[in-house]
């Protein structure tokens, strides 16, 4: 099973370096989320406040390639009629499914190089990191949370034909659950306990106290937690979705 994850993995993050989609997707998205926080903030404002606007919308990106990504992703293998040989391969379906987020949002990463890039060369920001290796620490543990909360929307795309709607629907109530679009203090209070279910918003905690002022392995410890709970979750409902499509025989259709 590790081999055949490894698989999907590498074949996946190839597939993304390949889609002329996906390149041009990740090198202007990041780009007009990053322009619009510094705009909103102003220009003039402090470059770590400005820094900081670069880390949510990196992480926005990370979250949209996952969701949206993988979803078009799951809708080509459908049309394409590779869909039901992925669910008949003999290893079980969260091993085939999984890479597939993973790589979507390690191909994100992209995007936080071209968001930090962009600041720096067309605002000028400084890329002052306090922390390096808790910073890289943090990247990998955004990187594999949002991963796994994308696998949970999987077992809906498994069944749906939709999926890719379904993941651009998802976009943005979790940026602004999450606290990446605007700060949690101006949403109304039941969205604070939300905000602590989703993998973006420690993520972004996380890149935001490893650049500066410390205190981010508490925001990563809590990556990890939410990666075991996202996993926990996933296999049944992953199941339960496989099951329900193999019964209708609609996987193909449905």
């Amino acid at each position: 099973m590790i081999r055949a994850f490894a698989t999907g993995l590498r074949v996946h993050l190839v597939h993304l370096l390949r889609s002329p989609f996906d390149l041009v997707a990740i090198l202007i998205w990041p780009v007009i989320f990053a322009s619009i926080a510094y705009y909103l903030i102003g220009t003039e404002g402090s470059t770590r406040v400005l820094f900081v606007a670069s880390l949510g919308a990196a992480m926005m990106m990370l979250w949209s390639q996952v969701i949206v990504g993988s979803g078009f992703s799951l809708d080509q293998q459908r049309n394409q009629g590779t869909l039901e040989l992925l669910v008949a391969a003999p290893v079980p379906l969260v091993i085939v499914i999984a890479p597939v987020m993973i790589a979507s949002a390690a191909f994100g990463i992209y995007g936080l190089l071209v968001t930090l890039a962009w600041g720096r060369f067309a605002f000028g920001i400084p890329i002052a990191i306090d922390h390096p290796v808790a910073f890289v620490v943090a990247a990998v543990a955004a990187i594999v949370s949002i991963g796994l909360l994308g696998l949970i929307a999987a077992s809906l795309f498994v069944l749906s034909r939709a999926a890719s709607y379904f993941g651009v629907a998802l976009q943005y109530p979790v940026y602004l659950a999450s606290g990446l679009m605007l700060p949690l203090a101006l949403l109304p209070a039941w969205i604070d306990p939300l905000s602590w279910v989703l993998a973006p918003t420690w993520g972004y905690r996380a890149l935001t106290h490893a650049s500066g002022g410390g205190g981010a392995w508490r925001d990563i410890g809590m990556c990890v937690l939410l990666s075991a709970v996202y996993l926990v979750l996933a296999l049944p409902c992953l199941a339960w979705f496989e099951r329900v499509a193999r019964d209708r025989g609609t996987l193909r259709l449905s």
